[in-house]
């Protein structure tokens, strides 16, 4: 990690670019210019987080059969797509917030529609809470969408930040 580099953080929604390094702590600035401090061990380089192929994140449901404990694994792809725009972007200098607001629905349409082309059964779209913006969009969105089911998705992991989508 040096001055400069552009980071995520555990636990943290957003891109973060490092401005100082102070032995265990780290000072980053978030996408709004504003200072944070971190420790190093929570730091991820935004690059490794960038390749990950989020295809190979598979849910599994075990049913164990009592007669001869055999466990029959059920595994299901699913992607999760995260439409905070510093994800999707690598400035947000020159960007208006309605042109953010377009570039976040054209990338869940093209998600949605890159999804149902390579057969996944389980979409994870990321919103955010924020003030409701792009979720109700989102949802606008979904409701055109034919073959599909929505809802809510794990609210304990998303904390009503995300709509899981289903292809039929």
């Amino acid at each position: 990690m040096e001055i400069g580099d552009k980071v995520n953080v555990i636990d943290e929604k957003g891109t973060f670019i490092i401005k100082e390094i102070k032995g265990h702590q780290v000072i980053l600035l978030d996408e709004y210019g504003f200072e944070n401090i971190y420790l190093a061990k929570s730091i991820i380089p935004y690059s490794s987080l960038r390749n990950l192929n989020f295809d190979c994140l598979e849910e599994m449901k075990k049913d164990e059969h009592k007669d001869n404990k055999s466990i029959i694994i059920k595994k299901e792809t699913i992607r999760i797509i995260d439409l905070h725009i510093g994800h999707l972007v690598d400035s947000l200098r020159d960007i208006k917030p309605h042109q953010m607001l377009q570039k976040q629905i054209n990338v869940a349409y093209s998600e949605i529609k890159k999804a149902k082309k390579d057969g996944i059964k389980k979409l994870i779209l990321i919103h955010g809470k924020g003030k409701g913006v792009l979720k109700k969009n989102i949802y606008q969105l979904l409701q055109s969408i034919d073959d599909i089911e929505y809802f809510e998705a794990d609210i304990m992991k998303y904390r009503f930040g995300a709509v899981e989508i289903r292809f039929k």
